[in-house]
């Protein structure tokens, strides 16, 4: 799926845009899906007021979703996402990470720029996030924009806001990355990205998922991480029945 140019923009550039990697009606699924944990998850907000980056009616983080409905963990187990992870990682691949980001028309600022990273330490340190348009992502509706290269940089510091970590104060305004539904942009987790407000009269709504080599460790305690199952080992894909957390 890969080729050699693609591979070596990652390298050089820390991102890969894959055009209509699934169909509208594979979106349709899991947006359906999706739509639903989102609104349990805002109503939960909404009751307990702000919650750091978890702004009611305005963005809302939904995470370990794959736990929740196995249609959506073997959707992560997809054969696409383990033919690029494999392709960028290496052959032994877990999911590390899952959740929805849905932000609505009242988010008035942007989220600031920050490194994947920036959010909990991982051992090896580079691991890919694949952020997904459930819905046609677009300048208006807040895309998230990136800085071309910054991976180089390595881990940089970063401030707590109430609205989330930042790791870049300067002036450069970045590149916007607008999907379509389906489309997706895979990109290196040191990368520094953002996203800018969502001034249209629609939700924005991605499914970020994000993979990690098999064995990735939290360096402060040296456990590993198991956030999801194991999707591939030895370049092959493994995943074959729903795990629950207890059993991942």
């Amino acid at each position: 799926m890969l080729t050699q140019e693609q591979l070596q923009q990652y390298q050089d550039k820390g991102f890969i845009i894959f055009e209509n990697l699934f169909s509208t009606e594979e979106m349709d699924r899991v947006r359906t899906i999706i739509d639903g944990l989102d609104e349990e998850s805002e109503r939960r907000l909404s009751e307990a007021g702000k919650s750091f980056n978890n702004i009611p009616n305005q963005i809302n983080f939904t995470s370990g979703l794959n736990f929740i409905r196995p249609e959506l963990q073997q959707f992560t187990a997809d054969d696409r996402f383990v033919e690029i992870t494999t392709s960028i990682l290496g052959p032994d691949i877990r999911l590390y990470w899952d959740q929805s980001v849905y932000k609505r028309p009242e988010a008035k600022r942007d989220f600031p720029w920050h490194q994947d990273n920036g959010y909990a330490p991982i051992e090896p340190m580079h691991y890919v996030t694949c952020w997904l348009a459930l819905e046609d992502a677009t300048l208006e509706n807040g895309c998230i924009w990136i800085q071309e290269g910054s991976h180089h940089k390595g881990l940089v510091a970063h401030v707590k806001t109430d609205i989330g970590w930042l790791c870049y104060y300067g002036d450069v305004e970045g590149t916007p990355v607008p999907l379509k539904k389906g489309s997706m942009v895979a990109f290196h987790s040191l990368l520094f990205h953002r996203s800018t407000p969502n001034r249209s009269n629609d939700t924005r709504k991605a499914y970020v998922i994000q993979y990690a080599v098999e064995g990735s460790t939290d360096p402060r305690t040296g456990a590993e991480y198991k956030n999801g199952p194991i999707i591939s080992q030895d370049g092959k894909a493994v995943y074959e029945r729903f795990q629950s957390k207890e059993e991942v």
